[in-house]
């Protein structure tokens, strides 16, 4: 299939896989080996889908270093706009034929933190596989900042997570539900029969938490500043689970997500806290393109949850 042009009253005839192949080796990082996994073909014809494509506009679409595809050429950088508004719209119609041909069929990508993953999502999850059974659900769990790069590439269809989303203009943000950081700490430990720690009481003990950019520790990065304390931190996780192990040994007095703390957690007692504010996490898609209707009831299902 070829999409043709008329510039300067001269023929230029651009072909959608030429167009395809420059729209996988930039959101691939450049990497045209991956880019070819992704596109289920070798890395020469990628090169030669390139090669293509520059001799019909007599110009450089990528920066190179040697063989290595580095960035975007000047030109490149302008094309890519479009490129992307013709792949957004291909997935818009594409969507609506398999909607139209197989409503209940199909695939969804999902992309989100550890914790959306493990504490929030499994509700979500059973309920929509319930309904539809015959859809393959694709989690794929990484950071706020990449969880929104991927989907405002069109790497997945639906974004979950804290930080970052709100921070993408492509990106069509929907309130989820709110949440408080708890403080917990082992059974028999100083704070346990406490109600409420304040930050300079926090601030005396050694205290273990999530990685920055991660769960809301920005937050509690940004209390401890505003009170002018240092927080002692010994130890960064990724997950609620890993924190509240090493609380339980005894190395400190834990943060986590609310809805990360387990209510039978053996030997931790957790004292709720909004010292480091309220946070909202939010569900992300492309503002620019339309859902397959199993991905709106996804969404749907997800606001369901706390209502």
């Amino acid at each position: 299939m070829a999409i043709q042009v008329v510039i300067n009253q001269r023929h230029l005839q651009i072909q959608l896989k030429q167009l395809e192949t420059v729209w996988q080796t930039v959101i691939n990082d450049y990497n045209l080996s991956q880019a070819a996994k992704v596109l289920h073909t070798s890395q020469s014809s990628l090169s030669k889908h390139i090669a293509a494509l520059e001799n019909q506009l007599k110009a450089d679409v990528f920066i190179r270093q040697g063989k290595r595809l580095v960035g975007l050429s000047p030109i490149g950088e302008q094309l890519l706009p479009h490129i992307e508004k013709i792949f957004v719209e291909i997935r818009t119609i594409e969507n609506l034929t398999l909607d139209f041909q197989n409503p209940d069929t199909g695939e969804l990508a999902i992309a989100t933190t550890h914790t959306q993953a493990r504490y929030v999502l499994p509700w979500v999850v059973k309920r929509f596989r319930e309904r539809y059974p015959n859809v393959r659900l694709i989690l794929s769990q990484a950071d706020p900042e990449s969880i929104a790069h991927m989907v405002a590439q069109g790497q997945a269809d639906i974004g979950i997570a804290t930080e970052s989303l709100l921070t993408k203009d492509n990106l069509q943000c929907t309130r989820y539900y709110d949440w408080y950081h708890h403080i917990i700490v082992p059974e028999g430990h100083a704070l346990a029969a406490q109600d409420s720690v304040d930050i300079a009481t926090l601030a005396q003990y050694p205290l273990i938490t999530y990685h920055g950019g991660f769960t809301g520790r920005g937050a509690i990065d940004a209390a401890f500043a505003r009170a002018g304390l240092q927080p002692n931190i010994v130890l960064t996780a990724l997950d609620a689970d890993v924190i509240s192990t090493y609380v339980a040994l005894g190395m400190g007095v834990g943060t986590i997500a609310e809805m990360a703390y387990a209510p039978n957690a053996r030997g931790l007692v957790k004292i709720p806290t909004q010292l480091f504010g309220k946070h909202v996490t939010w569900i992300a898609t492309r503002a620019d393109s339309d859902l397959r209707h199993f991905a709106k009831d996804f969404i749907a299902i997800c606001q369901q949850q706390f209502a």
